[in-house]
């Protein structure tokens, strides 16, 4: 387990954006600027309610001494889900895989009548782990273009939609509806929703783990990636990750008008140095 770093919460506008405020190796205070001890790594976070009558969306980044951690929690039929498995979420992946902490959270969640969908990964050096819930999603960007790390748990996916069709759930569009109360929910993976647990939605994550020597990661819940094409990232992120956060949640609630909240994670990392 790597030393963690604090993060400094301000307002930016309409966003909430998150910066470190310690100096890579120094342990002074700097400016919003968030670094590793090996200086190669910056990141940074925004959210925003948007049009929305709440903010239900809850997130935690950290850097490490030797990598990141970070996870977006988007609720659903209330914020309680959301902000139990932000709480707890500090404690578990310094230490355990996104998989792993995913699931420990679905045991803590697992009573509650709220929902979330759920991202989270790890970095270190150039390992990388992902895992996912329901739409929140996470794509990295470099030389060799974008790739998607997670996938969506959504009726449109056939296999999840087998799965919810063998307990008899009824489908209603988009939505998986409990005939009991003729209430639904869209997406077929998260944490809480205790009941629709007996119509096959699910709180088994997908997990995903690959080597990120360098680019951009990008974390996002459906706020952003309903508006958004993957394909599209690359020529917006050309400045700092304050720079990607703030233009990605502006694109989706000014711009592509998404009606829903937006919290995104970017994180950078430089390519090495050969010098070594």
């Amino acid at each position: 387990m790597g030393t963690e770093r604090g993060i400094e919460t301000g307002r930016v506008g309409s966003l909430t954006m998150e910066a470190e405020t310690m100096d890579q190796g120094t342990g002074k205070e700097s400016g919003p600027i968030l670094g590793s001890t090996a200086g190669r790594l910056t990141m940074a976070a925004a959210e925003a309610q948007g049009a929305r009558g709440s903010m239900e969306d809850r997130h935690q980044v950290r850097l490490t001494s030797d990598g990141a951690w970070g996870a977006i929690f988007d609720g659903h039929g209330g914020g309680r889900a959301a902000e139990l498995a932000a709480a707890q979420v500090a404690h578990l992946l310094p230490d355990l895989s996104p998989g792993d902490a995913l699931r420990r959270l679905a045991e803590l969640t697992a009573q509650e009548t709220s929902g979330a969908c759920a991202v989270a990964f790890r970095l270190r050096r150039d390992g990388l782990e992902v895992a996912n819930l329901g739409d929140c999603e996470l794509a990295l960007v470099g030389p060799e273009g974008v790739e998607m790390l997670t996938k969506v748990h959504r009726l449109t996916d056939p296999e999840e939609r087998r799965r919810v069709q063998a307990t008899g759930a009824a489908i209603e569009g988009p939505y998986v509806v409990d005939p009991r109360t003729g209430d639904g929910v869209m997406p077929t993976r998260v944490l809480g929703d205790q009941p629709y647990h007996h119509l096959g939605v699910s709180s088994e994550p997908d997990e995903r783990a690959t080597r990120f020597g360098e680019g951009w990661l990008i974390a996002a819940c459906d706020g952003l990636w309903d508006v958004l094409n993957p394909a599209e990232l690359p020529p917006l992120l050309s400045g700092s990750p304050q720079d990607a956060v703030r233009a990605l949640v502006t694109l989706a609630l000014d711009e592509r008008r998404s009606g829903d909240n937006v919290t995104v994670i970017a994180l950078h990392k430089k390519p090495a140095d050969p010098a070594g």
